[in-house]
């Protein structure tokens, strides 16, 4: 498992909330930024804070990822959990300083001994990843169990995993789902989509397709496209809503722009069925195409018998056998099926 620290995946937000909370406005004038400067070095940790924040944006000042390290660092020394994060995440990304992960780690440690949620989950992730320290699923489940009761949704979302996985924790569904709901609760997108494959498939809860139906759309409005694609599969299959294929379309659309490899398959078919869609096997290939790029072998499969059969594309044997040998390879049965009886005819070879 390969988990990114969380304040390299929100690290913007992060900041301005930074700014928000603080109550400082942004430096509009050199009299604000030298009392920020002042402030700062009279021992104001949220001034220092504040002041690597207005560095690290360009706000008022020339951006200068170098300052906000430097303030950021005094501001951690000050005792500020925030600060701390925010250091340990910059050392993770090398960004204003030299990419030291066990100097990532240091700071991510004070962050969270401070009780900083986000610095928490993001050591957890350290240990997840091996960076810095050895490789412990156990610490991190750890870290990401404390990120967790410090309302970082992304801590509990992972802490879900690990428990589902099994890794670092004994697997238990059950724990997963409450991590999964806590995350959902904190605006966690991935959290949401994952605890509504829990309620479609009965895993640690009881299997409840209008549950499941709640959990996609709020993961899906939080930009999770796995959680749309999942959407658009219950429309399609009246599963816990009505039989709707325009809506199914509609979120395996918003899947697939968000990357989610299944939408773009399952809107591809769609498009080559005419269900929901007018009938175009063009833009069938199209979504089949981006599919399979995205290693989805149903999606593969669908590609390979369109060109198997000339529709949306020109007709061609070896492309056919091309898709079809990727889908069988992506554990798609259907496309194996079909390879299998284009080798006995020697069609494609």
């Amino acid at each position: 498992m390969s988990l990114l620290p969380q304040s390299l995946l929100a690290f913007g937000l992060l900041l301005a909330s930074v700014l928000v909370s603080s109550g400082t406005a942004l430096a509009a004038n050199n009299s604000e930024l030298q009392t920020l400067i002042r402030n700062c070095e009279l021992q104001d940790g949220a001034a220092c804070v504040n002041l690597g924040s207005l560095y690290y944006f360009g706000q008022g000042v020339t951006k200068d990822d170098t300052k906000a390290a430097k303030y950021f660092t005094k501001g951690c020394e000050l005792q500020e959990s925030i600060a701390c994060g925010i250091l340990g995440a910059l050392y993770a990304k090398g960004q204003g300083v030299t990419q030291d992960y066990s100097k990532a780690v240091k700071y991510y440690s004070k962050g969270c001994e401070l009780q900083d949620g986000l610095a928490c989950g993001d050591l957890g992730s350290l240990y997840a990843n091996g960076q810095g320290v050895t490789q412990d699923y156990a610490k991190a489940a750890k870290y990401f169990a404390k990120g967790c009761e410090l309302q970082d949704g992304k801590a509990c979302e992972i802490l879900g995993r690990l428990y589902a996985n099994g890794q670092g924790v004994t697997q238990d569904y059950a724990k997963a789902a409450k991590y999964f709901a806590k995350g959902c609760e904190l605006q966690d997108s991935l959290a949401c989509g994952v605890l509504g494959s829990l309620y479609a498939n009965g895993y640690g809860v009881t299997q409840d397709y209008a549950k499941a139906a709640e959990y996609y759309s709020k993961g899906c409005e939080l930009q999770d496209g796995s959680a749309c694609g999942g959407l658009g599969l219950l429309y399609a299959n009246s599963y816990g809503v009505p039989r709707d294929y325009a809506k199914a379309a509609e979120y395996y659309s918003k899947g697939c722009e968000l990357q989610d490899k299944s939408a773009c398959g399952f809107l591809g078919a769609l498009y080559a069925t005419g269900q929901g869609l007018p009938l175009d096997y063009a833009k069938a290939a199209e979504y089949y195409a981006k599919g399979c790029e995205l290693q989805d072998g149903y999606a593969c499969g669908g590609l390979g018998a369109l060109y198997l059969t000339g529709k949306g594309v020109p007709q061609n044997d070896a492309k056919a056998v091309k898709y079809l040998t990727k889908g069988c390879e992506l554990n798609d049965a259907q496309s194996c099926t079909a390879l299998s009886m284009l080798a006995e005819i020697g069609l494609g070879y």
